[in-house]
């Protein structure tokens, strides 16, 4: 039964139901009303062309805006209802709002002090536009005071976390897009279960997807039952929901205050390689220590109480971590650890990859395991590569979804002919979900280079600035990952991608922004 349902809330099958629902509407309608064919095709031209003008002059991105004409040109009727449903959802709006109240209601920890402020201005007042954008309109401050750890692969992560779970005596807050049952999980909830029996408290929150294929659907209550608090985000029902496609695609976990974690590992044994699924897994994570956690508490409370309509006793964590003399850390640089919220309309993660485009000099070097981009995004990072910066992409070999691998390659001609090398991680599939630009600045985090993590999705990510061993760090990942790749040329390419691969690739290009 969950793979029915995840079957079901596929968005192959979406378009595939609308596409035979309008098939059989029109066979129905040519066989029930033939004397009223012409006036009913007229009137639903009228109404698909009204829908579409409505969709061109919301505030949406150009490359929604064409998928959505598509389906509503393409679908008459039925397209039109799946994006009211999808956009005008009341469900939408509830959260919207109560978002917007626990962005208000914790804004007041989310500026950064001028100290911080005018030690960046002396090294790099470049650098100011960005921290400032991020702690006077979204509410991520940028911080100094803390140190971190890079690690290129889910195994050391997996290694680090269970050690500072250990250690928790206070607190232990945890929230990820996905948790499944088997050795990295098990692990954990042994942990978790013996705090909790000690009196640390404990919070987990992993995402109503789960519910579909990795876990029962009550799964909560068994964690409840061991004295963990326990939330899932958009439990998933048998109805089409707004929300549930906003999925909460985050992966943090906070311990005491004073060490967290993020990146691209999930709970479940493939990230661990444990087990095999699309050859060896390549993914990414980093651990805080130091005055930057306090971004991430906020983030998981914001989450943790997104339907709480009064003010709760958690802003005790925020206004402990703003006043409490926090042990000095002996790292150096600047971390800004931000959140991806797709009620804000504000795009939060895909600005602060941009920025890193535009701003280098040197070169870019890129992680993802998706690389489906809109207009604006492929633009830049050809320009980048035309002005003579290397811009360099690292993607799996093996991928997990044929959409994604069919729709990223529609756009390689464009890639390689502005210079940009492409490479594909060969022993498997990469997770990973870094940005390396020259030797300066990074980012680790759950956000992939694609529409669902820039538009739909909850994420997050730690944003790294003159953190010489962290950089160094990420950079030999880096080399040590494009020397076991293989890299993509344009006659190689062309000559490895058959018409019938265009074709779907085609076809998934048009319904990108949806994937």
């Amino acid at each position: 039964m969950k793979k029915l349902w995840k079957i079901i809330y596929s968005r192959v099958f979406i378009v595939l139901a609308l596409l035979l629902l309008t098939v059989f509407a029109i066979v129905w309608v040519v066989g029930s009303l033939a004397v009223y064919v012409p006036a009913i095709l007229t009137a639903l031209q009228v109404f698909s062309i009204i829908v579409a003008i409505s969709i061109i002059n919301r505030p949406m991105n150009a490359s929604f805006k064409l998928t959505w004409i598509v389906f509503v040109i393409g679908f008459p009727v039925f397209g039109a209802l799946f994006y009211y449903i999808l956009q005008s959802n009341i469900e939408t709006r509830r959260y919207r709002k109560t978002f917007q109240h626990q962005a208000n209601l914790l804004g007041q920890y989310g500026k950064t002090s001028d100290k911080v402020m005018n030690g960046l201005a002396k090294e790099d007042r470049e650098q100011l536009k960005l921290a400032h954008y991020m702690s006077e309109y979204v509410g991520y401050p940028l911080h100094t005071n803390t140190d971190a750890v890079y690690f290129s692969s889910g195994e050391a992560k997996f290694e680090a976390l269970l050690e500072e779970l250990k250690k928790a005596e206070q607190y232990i807050f945890m929230e990820y897009f996905i948790v499944d049952e088997g050795f990295m999980w098990e692990s954990i909830l042994d942990i978790l279960k013996e705090k909790a029996a000690q009196g640390v408290e404990v919070r987990f929150m992993y995402d109503g997807m789960n519910s579909l294929s990795n876990l029962p659907y009550f799964y909560y209550k068994k964690l409840r039952s061991f004295g963990i608090q326990t939330r899932v985000f958009s439990q998933i029902i048998p109805a089409l929901s707004t929300v549930q496609n906003n999925r909460d695609h985050r992966k943090i976990a906070v311990i005491d205050g004073k060490v967290a974690f993020t990146g691209g590992v999930n709970i479940a044994d493939e990230y661990i390689n444990k087990i095999e699924r699309f050859g060896h897994w390549k993914d990414a994570a980093i651990m805080v220590k130091g005055e930057a956690v306090s971004n991430f508490t906020l983030m998981f409370l914001q989450m943790w109480n997104h339907n709480e309509k009064k003010p709760t006793d958690d802003l005790k964590y925020l206004k402990a971590a703003r006043e409490a003399e926090v042990e000095e850390v002996t790292g150096q640089g600047y971390f800004l650890a931000y959140g991806e919220n797709p009620f804000d309309n504000d795009e939060v993660a895909k600005r602060v990859y941009l920025d890193m485009i535009q701003s280098a000099t040197d070169y870019i070097y890129i992680m993802t395991p998706y690389l489906v981009l809109d207009d604006e995004m492929i633009d830049n990072l050809t320009y980048a590569a035309k002005r003579g910066v290397r811009v360099k992409l690292l993607l799996p070999h093996i991928y997990d979804k044929q959409s994604a691998y069919l729709a990223a390659r529609m756009d390689f001609r464009t890639y390689l002919e502005a210079g940009i090398e492409i490479y594909e991680y060969t022993p498997g599939f990469v997770h990973s979900k870094v940005v390396l630009v020259d030797d300066k600045k990074a980012t680790v985090g759950t956000v992939n280079m694609d529409f669902r993590s820039f538009y739909l999705n909850f994420e997050c990510g730690l944003y790294v600035y003159n953190h010489k061993q962290v950089l160094a760090d990420i950079l030999k990942d880096f080399e040590d990952s494009f020397a076991q790749s293989e890299r993509i040329t344009l006659v190689g390419f062309e000559n490895t991608y058959p018409w019938y691969k265009r074709l779907a690739g085609a076809l998934m290009n048009i319904i990108s922004p949806l994937l």
